[in-house]
């Protein structure tokens, strides 16, 4: 039996799991178990879990590190497990907004997003390299100018508060 290689994470070794497999398996039960009838969309455990406050956003959040845990074990390039990890991270932050994260669990689905760069990365190894690497860069920037943007406005909004009460800013 060959070893597997970048190329081929997906063939497994005698008597142990295949990764992949799963993972896959795993990320279903998260994000898809079932189907809306009628529809295309799927709901799993992930946005069920967050619909108990605060408890079922952090279950959720490390459930989904398990996806994270094998893309580790299957040895893949640190800019993907960025990217994977900004995809937890996006479902965590906004997950834990009262009512709008409820409603958006339902709709990211980090722990399927994460499933196809691990499946990408075994038959497209670079090209799912490279491409993390811009995606986790073009993020942090539009996170950066987002912290920025919050910064000002609340300056703004002070400036214009202290104004109408005539205190001083400063």
């Amino acid at each position: 039996m060959e070893t597997p290689t970048a190329a081929t994470p997906e063939i497994a070794t005698q008597g142990q799991p295949n990764p992949l497999q799963s993972a896959r398996r795993f990320a279903r039960l998260l994000d898809d178990l079932v189907r809306v009838p009628g529809t295309k969309i799927g709901i799993g455990l992930d946005p069920l879990l967050n619909l108990i406050p605060i408890a079922g956003d952090a279950v959720g959040t490390a459930m989904s590190a398990y996806l994270l845990v094998t893309a580790v074990r299957m040895g893949v390039p640190k800019r993907i497990l960025a990217r994977m990890l900004l995809n937890i991270g996006i479902d965590a932050l906004v997950g834990a907004i009262p009512v709008l994260g409820q409603a958006f669990d339902f709709v990211w689905k980090a722990n399927s997003l994460n499933m196809t760069l691990l499946e990408r990365y075994a038959t497209m190894p670079t090209s799912t390299t490279k491409s993390s690497g811009t995606m986790v860069v073009v993020v942090l920037m539009l996170f950066v100018l987002i912290v920025i943007l919050v910064v000002w406005f609340a300056y703004l909004l002070l400036s214009l508060l202290a104004s109408l009460l005539h205190l001083p800013l400063w």
